[in-house]
């Protein structure tokens, strides 16, 4: 990838976030058209509400924006990470499994249920090194955040694409906080509001947790991590 593209994605990653902060910014502001103290601790839970919005949807956005940046330059799966090499192999293994899904795990044979699986193996083996040596399409869909962006969520997203899981790890208190606010909002369990220094804590850490997701993103576009050669 030339210098202009890795620009590009990267710009893409910044975009993301960048637009997110600003509507936040922007709704966060209505604050000082209220007067009442307690109206505003009742607008704070739609703050919290469009806080954790804005942290699952720029996670989501920003992660399929990596994806779309080593797909683009048509690698084969031996010039990558093996992270990434086995994440665009999903659909086979699901075909090895299944032998239902793929042509070349089908063979015409009695119906014996250990036989089609040791056929399968014997076409896995077979086809190998041609699986290698096809061209790398990690499927978006990878990035599944399961309607509740938890901390073992984003550290399956990030292990499944070769980033190393420790870098959230102390942001999970953060995330679980923000999720038992969502929740206890959505669910309706948290009728009263949310004081100012609360809120305001939150939003710092939550904002330092997008940055740094942002960060390792686009780092990893700018140095190639994900390249086998890069290991």
């Amino acid at each position: 990838m030339n210098q202009n593209e890795q620009s590009d994605f990267i710009s893409q990653v910044e975009e993301e976030l960048t637009w997110r902060l600003n509507e936040l910014r922007f709704l966060k502001n209505q604050l000082s058209l209220i007067e009442n103290d307690e109206d505003k601790k009742k607008f704070r839970k739609s703050l919290v509400v469009m806080l954790y919005s804005y942290y699952e949807g720029f996670c989501k956005s920003a992660f399929q924006i990596y994806i779309q940046a080593i797909n683009s330059q048509n690698l084969s799966r031996n010039d990558v990470s093996l992270p990434l090499r086995v994440s665009s192999m999903n659909k086979i293994f699901n075909a090895y499994e299944s032998g239902k899904k793929d042509q070349r795990f089908q063979r015409d044979l009695p119906n014996d249920n250990e036989l089609h699986k040791y056929s399968r193996q014997m076409t896995f083996v077979e086809e190998f090194s041609n699986f290698l040596s096809e061209t790398v399409l990690i499927p978006e869909d990878l990035v599944d955040t399961e309607s509740n962006l938890k901390p073992i969520v984003l550290r399956k997203i990030l292990y499944r694409l070769g980033f190393p899981v420790d870098q959230v790890q102390n942001s999970e208190g953060t995330i679980n906080q923000l999720l038992n606010y969502r929740n206890d909002i959505s669910h309706g369990s948290r009728k009263e509001g949310i004081q100012e220094q609360s809120y305001e804590h939150l939003e710092t850490k939550v904002k330092k947790l997008m940055d740094t997701i942002r960060s390792v993103i686009n780092n990893a576009i700018s140095e190639s991590s994900y390249l086998e050669i890069a290991e």
